[in-house]
């Protein structure tokens, strides 16, 4: 058995896991009251890239031991290494019941929660970690990455000069604080930390991303648009939405100086051709080129897009002077009066994280809020109010076509402006909302031109009153008021719409 164990030893410094694995595995028929044995197989395994069986190796040896460490701690960090947080999370925090200060269980709770956008929660684990070893670089440097995602950028600094100082040659605290010193507008600063980032990791997607972002708040849009290009030609087939979606903000941004209209065109062409059939790209670019060809903002976008803003979601619609949630709550307050012991259903459509029913809950104490978002992210923020009775996830016309309940009334602030025919979405309305039931929501004014709905170079659709209106008649519904407003700001520009409170008079069925 000695010799048994000191073969598979060998095997496994050897890097020869799938050998290693096998003697386990006849150690552990041998004893199969010793989980070690399984453990050292699933390790195997799991070095080999067979996690699957890894993962059924672990749960044999967890029901040998269901208080072993070993087992515990490495079945979290497998389902985090699988994207399957909760179970990571779940794993972890078993671990902590058995040792209150186990370090690499602080991390994968911290990196579990970070890489599901709470950053809020991953921050309370990476400050635990760095209590336990002021020292380590990686409590450190989490410490930093985090508190730039929260957006506390001077505390984001102070962390990333102590991992500067731990490795000097590490190219990853200077790019966090680089990207905090661009923030906070001080691109000296910015500049220096990220020219020594380049020269320690010429090849980083990342750095390439930070570089841009610093050209932007400079308003060299030329450097910007060369780095967030080659941060693209770094990630080859690994681009993901979010770098899409951000190349599209850098496009959109450029365009509106009118000197820039060649620069970006030359983008838009190059983005086109490395990515012929990607939505994103393809709405983006009808988008900046005013082609005039979707119906509505794809579905991936607009995920990816709320998914990248949810926990900034607030913050950044609060200094844009965003209205509509308190419009559509004074607009519905004047028609919905209120009544005493009778819950009413109130549907919050492209609820976000919550603003809408936050200003409704106000006038309406009582009612019952149901909202439905197609980001969880942004659901994530919206329980935190405490406001709805159910949150669901899903796009909207997906899911009022498919739910059978009804409401007494539908809100959707700014919700619209991502669809440009909007019939799809108001004949699945019909069914939702009770009849005598109301409809509040706004969209965005057409001043460009007569059409009917128009795609404008943000992305999103503008629409002329009298189609709404036209709509809304086909589908049932009269229009009990009508308000043009400003609804928020873009930039130094207002963008003006209507908050519009319509009732369902009629049962329309459509064939």
């Amino acid at each position: 058995m000695e010799e048994l164990e000191q073969n598979a030893l060998d095997f496994l410094k050897n890097q020869e896991f799938d050998k290693a694995a096998k003697l386990y595995l006849q150690l552990s028929m041998a004893h199969p009251e010793v989980e070690k044995y399984l453990i050292s197989a699933a390790n195997c395994y799991d070095q080999s890239g067979d996690k699957k069986v890894a993962l059924s190796l672990y749960r044999k040896a967890l029901a040998i031991n269901n208080q072993s460490l070993a087992v515990l701690l490495n079945m979290s960090t497998l389902y985090y290494e699988l994207k399957k947080y909760d179970s990571s999370i779940e794993f972890a925090e078993k671990v902590l019941e058995l040792s209150a200060d186990n370090f690499a269980a602080l991390m994968n709770l911290g990196n579990s929660y970070y890489a599901q956008g709470k950053y809020d929660e991953a921050l309370k684990f990476y400050d635990e970690m760095f209590k336990l070893n002021a020292n380590s670089y990686n409590a450190i440097l989490n410490i930093a990455n985090t508190c730039y995602n929260l957006g506390n950028f001077s505390r984001a600094i102070e962390f990333a000069k102590m991992a500067i100082e731990k490795r000097p040659m590490s190219a990853e605290p200077y790019i966090v604080a680089g990207n905090s010193y661009v923030e906070l507008l001080k691109n000296e600063e910015a500049t220096t930390c990220l020219k020594k980032a380049s020269e320690l990791a010429p090849d980083s997607d990342w750095l390439c991303n930070s570089i841009a972002n610093l050209f932007q708040k400079m308003g060299n849009w030329k450097q910007c648009l060369y780095y967030a290009w080659k941060a693209f030609a770094l990630n080859g087939k690994s681009v993901s939405i979010e770098d899409h979606i951000n190349f599209a903000y850098f496009l959109y941004e450029a365009e509106d100086d009118e000197q820039n209209r060649e620069l970006v065109e030359k983008y838009l062409t190059r983005w086109e051709e490395a990515f012929p059939n990607h939505p994103v790209v393809h709405h983006a670019c009808c988008a900046l080129r005013n082609v005039q060809d979707v119906p509505a903002m794809d579905l991936t976008y607009v995920k990816g897009l709320f998914d990248g803003f949810a926990t900034s979601f607030d913050e950044i619609l609060g200094e844009l002077e965003y209205k509509a949630p308190e419009l559509i709550a004074q607009g519905l307050k004047d028609h919905l009066k209120t009544k005493l012991f009778k819950k009413r259903r109130i549907l919050d459509l492209g609820c976000g994280t919550g603003l809408c029913a936050q200003a409704l809950v106000s006038f309406f104490p009582n009612e019952e809020f149901y909202g439905v978002d197609i980001s969880d992210r942004m659901l994530n923020e919206a329980g935190k109010k405490n406001i709805y009775k159910e949150l669901y996830a899903d796009d909207i016309i997906s899911f009022l076509e498919t739910s059978d309940e009804v409401y007494h009334a539908v809100v959707a602030g700014d919700v619209l402006t991502y669809f440009g025919d909007l019939k799809p979405v108001f004949r699945a309305l019909t069914k939702a909302v009770k009849f005598n039931g109301f409809f509040a929501f706004t969209v965005s004014k057409n001043t460009l031109n007569s059409n009917d709905y128009f795609l404008v170079p943000s992305g999103r659709f503008v629409h002329t009153i009298n189609y709404v209106l036209r709509l809304l008649k086909y589908c049932g519904f009269k229009m009990l008021s009508v308000k043009e407003t400003v609804l928020r700001h873009e930039g130094a520009r207002e963008v003006v719409g209507y908050v519009i409170v319509a009732q369902k008079e009629l049962e329309v069925v459509f064939e």
